[in-house]
C-alpha cells in the first residue's frame, strides 16, 4: 500500500530550532488533506527534542499504522536518535529523494526526520511526496525490520519518562 493511501494523519513535533520549519511542513500537509496533530503547538525556548520525539512516537504507535510522524530539529540528527530509541519506531533522517524512497520501500519508516538548518523547505516537500508515492517492499526487508521490532524502550517506559 502506498504511503499516501496508508497514512491519513501527520503527527508533527520539533525542538525550538525546528519550530518555524515544522509550521511550514504543517501547512504543506494541510493541503494534502491529512489530519494534523501537533505535539508542539506553541514556541518555547527551549523545546526539548527528546520529549517532542517521544510524544510523536507514542502517538504514531497508538495510531496502529495510520499516522506518519514528522520530526524537525536543527540538523535532524538528535531528534532521529531519540525517536529510534522507541520500540516499534523506524525513524529516518531524510536527506535526499533516494533516502525518502528507500525509507519507505526497505525500512518501512513510520517517522520522517528533517533538519531545519540543513535543508530547504521545497526539498523537504519533494522528499515527503517521494516517500508517500512508494510502498513497503516486504519480503526480506520485512524480515530485517522484524529483528528491530522489539528493541528500544517500551511504550510504558516512554509514558513514564513523559510523566516525569
Amino acid at each position: 500500500m502506498k504511503g499516501i493511501t496508508q497514512f491519513d494523519t501527520a503527527i508533527l513535533g520539533c525542538d525550538h530550532a525546528g519550530f518555524e520549519f515544522k509550521e511550514k511542513i504543517r501547512e504543506y500537509f494541510s493541503h494534502k488533506q491529512f489530519r494534523i496533530e501537533d505535539v508542539e503547538k506553541e514556541y518555547n525556548d527551549p523545546i526539548p527534542y527528546i520529549r517532542s520525539a517521544f510524544k510523536v512516537c507514542r502517538e504514531v504507535l497508538q495510531s496502529e499504522g495510520e499516522a506518519l510522524g514528522i520530526l524537525v530539529c536543527g540538523t535532524g540528527v538528535g531528534i532521529s536518535i531519540a525517536a529510534n530509541r522507541v520500540q516499534g519506531i523506524n525513524a529516518g533522517l531524510i536527506y535526499d529523494e533516494f533516502s525518502a524512497e528507500y525509507a519507505r520501500k526497505h525500512n518501512n519508516a513510520n517517522v520522517l526526520v528533517f533538519g531545519s538548518r540543513t535543508m530547504e523547505i521545497d526539498e523537504v516537500k519533494k522528499r515527503i511526496d517521494v516517500f508517500l508515492e512508494h510502498e513497503f517492499a516486504g519480503g526480506k526487508y520485512a524480515e530485517r525490520n522484524e529483528l528491530l521490532k522489539e528493541t528500544g524502550s517500551s511504550p510504558e517506559v516512554i509514558d513514564q519518562i513523559l510523566k516525569d
